[in-house]
């Protein structure tokens, strides 16, 4: 059984007004179990309201989305059920923390499952150990830290409830270089150690190629692609035309290509360029 299924998905804003916009449009799509998995588009292309369908944040104008089988908008106990099993982190989420101290907000989400307090703070000390949150810190205010660490404390905040999967909007969004290789370390340390599955959505396609099993390409209220790292970014062509690019890396690779070197294609992060470079010079390719 998938992970989740969403079929013939419609979602309009503001439906029956002069400003009615159809965000989804027949939206098809299914995610597997395990791995991490991207959605990329253009600013407008429907990707965040396809992910607050996934917890049923929004109900669908028409069409369903299943999560291991189950409607997630059955009923109102449903979907309020399907919130713990399938977490969501928005965008800037250091801006929704609200308790007095790291471990409150850690704890927050596991109170609400109605967890006893052994069971509580067995989720906070693994949840913060995902995102590298030491136990010093917890009676801190989160108020005091830096914004990193408040990044990283709304993300343990929301792997404290151990979702099955777990959505990330634009995780790494106004990070500096250091603070956005933390965060991609950590995720992949998250999908490793918890075994669960992870869904990010960002616009920089130098974390998607870094992190990314899967890549799902959303445009103008449809699925325009869905396949792996290689398959999506060698349809460069395509991408452009709807406002996307390649990583930057594949853009270097590409254009030292044209220019006679003997590197091969279909590279996508610093690391492989790395690896291409160094074999190339080592193997006298260069004068």
């Amino acid at each position: 059984m998938s992970l989740v299924e969403v079929k013939d998905l419609v979602y309009i804003y503001g439906e029956n007004t002069p400003f009615c916009k159809t965000a989804l449009d027949h939206v098809f799509l299914t995610l597997e179990k395990g791995g991490i998995k991207a959605i990329i588009g253009h600013t407008g292309s429907g990707k965040s309201t396809l992910i607050q369908h996934l917890n049923a944040l929004l109900t669908p104008n028409s069409g369903t989305v299943y999560f291991e089988g189950q409607n997630v908008n059955e009923s109102k106990e449903v979907s309020y059920q399907i919130r713990f099993r399938v977490g969501l982190c928005f965008q800037y989420p250091e801006y929704q923390l609200f308790e007095n101290t790291v471990y409150q907000d850690i704890a927050f989400g596991p109170k609400n499952m109605g967890l006893n307090e052994q069971q509580i703070d067995a989720a906070v000390q693994k949840a913060a150990s995902y995102v590298g949150i030491t136990p010093d810190l917890f009676q801190q205010s989160p108020f005091d830290l830096s914004g990193g660490q408040k990044r990283r404390i709304a993300m343990a905040g929301v792997m404290a409830m151990d979702p099955d999967l777990l959505i990330l909007d634009e995780p790494t969004a106004g990070l500096d270089p250091r603070g956005r290789n933390q965060i991609l370390s950590f995720i992949r340390d998250y999908k490793e150690r918890s075994g669960k599955t992870v869904l990010i959505v960002s616009h920089s396609m130098d974390d998607v190629a870094e992190c990314a099993d899967e890549v799902i390409v959303v445009n103008d209220g449809k699925i325009a692609m869905q396949g792996s790292v290689r398959e999506v970014f060698s349809r460069s062509e395509e991408l452009s035309k709807m406002g996307l690019t390649v990583p930057e890396t594949t853009r270097i690779i590409e254009r030292l290509r044209a220019e006679g070197y003997d590197l091969p294609a279909g590279i996508f992060t610093v690391e492989q360029a790395a690896q291409a470079i160094y074999h190339f010079l080592k193997g006298g390719g260069a004068d």
